[in-house]
């Protein structure tokens, strides 16, 4: 317990440390430049910053752009869980659905996002832009937890004649759900991003991604800047809760071993 807590310490420290290089590069460049339409000062920028929690429409655009995200994230989840179940059991279907994931992998986003915005509408076409490059990564990290099942644990079941309910639940998912949901956190911040990103180029209303259009527009750099930090913010949070439910899992993972035994 000691050393986890020295561990924390640590890395903590240095991430004080890491914040404060950030900021004095900042610092520094600003008093190159001398000029706030290319880049704006800390004190500005911290002043829109806290700012933004007086702005109700604030809230409402940053709760769709999370509220979006979510949803791409959970339906690029399930679709990825269920794919990569097939390829599981089908040796065929895996190899011709590696071919498919290529391709989505390999797909333009801005060109995927202007495309849309033909078929569909600007609070749509970023939801389904961030599913798109969300699916084939977490479609590979769930083929690769499932390889990365223990095989002895898998003839152990054969041979005691475990139900595939214990099976699935008691085996299979504790040994895949760990390393899947350790990578919950990056996805989400990755979805976060594209999905600001495909925001700020559909310019849809009442998004985060629009308000940062819309001060890239009327040349408010200060507000752009406070935007940006906010969404950093909000990425690390998302890879907060991911944290929080990895130590969930674990201690779920140890229950349901020990139920097992």
């Amino acid at each position: 317990m000691k050393t986890l807590k020295k561990i924390a310490k640590h890395n903590a420290l240095w991430a004080v440390v890491a914040v404060a290089v950030i900021f004095a590069v900042w610092q520094i460049a600003y008093a190159c430049i001398k000029n706030d339409y290319i880049l704006p000062g800390i004190g500005q920028t911290l002043s829109q910053f806290f700012a933004l929690f007086g702005n109700g429409s604030f809230y409402v655009a940053l709760g769709n752009t999370v509220a979006r995200t979510l949803i791409s994230f959970a339906v690029s989840f399930v679709v990825a869980a269920a794919f990569a179940a097939l390829s599981a059991v089908c040796a065929p279907f895996k190899a011709t659905f590696a071919c498919i994931i290529s391709v989505v992998r390999t797909l333009p986003t801005m060109a995927i996002t202007l495309m849309l915005l033909i078929w569909s509408s600007p609070r749509v076409a970023p939801a389904i832009v961030t599913a798109l490059v969300l699916f084939p990564m977490l479609y590979s990290q769930f083929i690769a937890a499932i390889e990365g099942v223990d095989g002895n644990l898998l003839e152990m079941a054969k041979v005691y004649k475990i139900s595939r309910r214990d099976k699935l639940l008691k085996i299979i998912a504790p040994a895949v759900a760990p390393e899947v949901i350790s990578q919950v956190g990056a996805g989400l911040s990755l979805g976060l991003k594209v999905m600001v990103s495909a925001e700020v180029l559909s310019y849809t209303l009442n998004s985060f991604g629009g308000m940062m259009q819309q001060a890239r527009l009327y040349s408010q750099m200060p507000l752009f800047a406070a935007l940006t930090l906010m969404c950093i913010l909000a990425g690390l949070l998302l890879e907060l809760l991911s944290y929080l439910l990895r130590k969930l899992v674990g201690r779920w993972q140890v229950k349901e071993g020990a139920d097992v035994h």
